[in-house]
């Protein structure tokens, strides 16, 4: 959608909820992407109590390309979605008839199933950045060796699940208006929704931001 502006546009619901899902899957490979770059940085501890320095450098710069970069760059993700769905309302509005299509409702449970898909995901790696962290741990008492983990690490493996879980909570509150507005006739974008889902979004980007502004100090 971004690269093709010139394309002709309606206030058809599938269009928006295609929309949701493309801007769904950016996301779930970015923090995806972010927490990879966090586990690097762990494997840079791991690395080092175990003296195996020749390949640090490797997860080092693994961690500098998937951190500030893709944190950024989930920024401006919500920009362009709001930049999108602007685009989309300059378009012709469609008759009730249309809107009352069943193929809408399929529509509506795949991207019902996509912001489940995301949540389930973030979820995942949230846990699995926090079990790295208990590894770590018995590891170096099992070997006598210290290493030391930032509480940075933590904070990021609670904002992951806390925004899974922001994540399946918006899918399921967007699924069901959607049914009802079908239901009658009238469909209209969830700007509620996506502002409580792009300030959720926000807050938790600027706390990941702050902790890793603690991470690298």
């Amino acid at each position: 959608m971004l690269l093709l502006k010139h394309l002709p546009t309606v206030r058809e619901p599938r269009l928006y909820l295609s929309m949701e899902r493309t801007y769904l899957s950016y996301l779930k490979f970015m923090f995806i992407a972010f927490g990879t770059g966090i586990l690097s940085k762990k494997m840079i501890l791991l690395l080092a109590a175990l003296h195996f320095y020749g390949l640090i450098p490797f997860f080092q710069d693994l961690y500098k390309l998937l951190t500030w970069p893709v944190l950024i760059l989930l920024f401006m993700v919500f920009y362009f979605f709001v930049r999108d769905l602007r685009y989309i309302n300059r378009g012709a509005p469609v008759t009730a008839k249309e809107i009352q299509d069943p193929r809408i409702y399929f529509s509506a449970e795949r991207t019902f199933l996509s912001w489940i898909r995301t949540g389930i995901s973030i979820v995942i790696f949230g846990f699995v950045m926090e079990k790295f962290d208990f590894f770590l741990t018995k590891l170096a008492l099992m070997m006598h060796r210290v290493i030391t983990l930032h509480a940075s690490f933590s904070g990021m493996s609670i904002i992951f699940l806390v925004l899974g879980i922001i994540n399946i909570a918006v899918g399921l509150g967007g699924f069901m208006l959607t049914v009802y507005q079908v239901e009658h006739g009238a469909y209209h974008p969830h700007h509620k929704l996506y502002g409580f889902y792009g300030l959720s979004l926000l807050v938790c980007l600027s706390l990941l931001s702050y902790l890793l502004i603690k991470l690298s100090i």
